[in-house]
C-alpha cells in the first residue's frame, strides 16, 4: 500500500535521512486473520456472555475484555511491522517481534540479482498471497517477505523502482562525469591558454 503518515512515522526509524518510503508491502491479513478471530472470540464474546450471565463480576469481564483487547493490537500491530519498505534508494525489510524486540535489513536495488515469488497450495492462489524472495549480486542471501499480498504486484514495484533507480543513477555519473571533464578543460585553458592564443604566440 502507498505510505501513509503513521506509516513514515512508524518505520522513520529505520531509514536514512533523506530516504523516502514509496510503497510499503506487507503479509496477507488472511494469514493473521485466524488469530483474531480466536481472540475475538475468547477475549470479547466470551466475557460478554458471562457478564451478561454473572453482572456482579463485571470488574472481573472488564479485566478480561482489556486483555483481549491488548491481544488484537499487538497481533495488529505485528502484522503492520512485518513489513517490505520500497524506498526511493533502497528495499528495506521490517521485522517486529514485541515492543522492545526489532530488526531491519537492507538491499540497495544495484544489488539485486533477481526476484521470485511463489503462490503455493490452494488457499495462497485464492486469496493471492505467497513468498517473495529477492537475492543479492554476488551473495548467498536473500531477504524474504513471507505471505506477502499480491506478490506479482510487489514483483512489477520492485523491478520498476529498480529500473527508476538505476536510470536515475546514470543521469547523475554522467553529469557528474561532465561537470568533471569542463573543470579539467577550463583548468588546461587557464594553465596552458587556448588552442588559439598557442598559435599567435608562436
Amino acid at each position: 500500500m502507498s505510505p501513509t503518515i503513521i506509516a513514515k512515522r512508524l518505520f522513520d526509524v529505520h531509514l536514512d535521512p533523506g530516504e523516502e518510503i514509496l510503497y510499503v508491502c506487507h503479509r496477507h491479513i488472511f494469514v493473521v486473520l485466524p488469530d483474531l478471530l480466536r481472540v475475538a472470540f475468547f477475549g470479547f464474546l466470551v466475557p460478554l456472555f458471562l457478564y451478561y450471565l454473572f453482572p456482579e463480576f463485571s470488574l472481573f469481564f472488564v479485566l478480561w475484555f482489556a486483555v483481549g483487547s491488548i491481544k488484537v493490537f499487538y497481533l495488529i500491530f505485528n502484522w503492520y511491522h512485518d513489513a517490505l519498505l520500497l524506498t526511493n534508494i533502497s528495499l528495506v525489510k521490517v521485522e517486529w517481534n514485541g515492543f522492545f524486540d526489532r530488526a531491519s535489513s537492507r538491499l540497495e536495488y544495484h544489488n539485486i540479482d533477481g526476484i521470485s515469488y511463489a503462490l503455493r497450495g490452494f488457499v495462497r492462489t485464492v486469496f493471492n498471497y505467497g513468498d517473495v524472495q529477492l537475492g543479492q549480486v554476488a551473495n548467498s542471501t536473500s531477504i524474504t517477505l513471507l505471505d506477502a499480498a499480491n506478490p506479482a504486484k510487489v514483483e512489477r514495484l520492485v523491478l520498476s523502482n529498480q529500473e527508476h533507480f538505476v536510470s536515475d543513477q546514470n543521469l547523475k555519473d554522467a553529469d557528474s562525469l561532465k561537470n568533471l571533464l569542463t573543470v579539467m578543460l577550463r583548468h588546461h585553458a587557464k594553465k596552458n591558454g587556448t588552442a588559439t592564443q598557442t598559435q599567435k604566440n608562436q
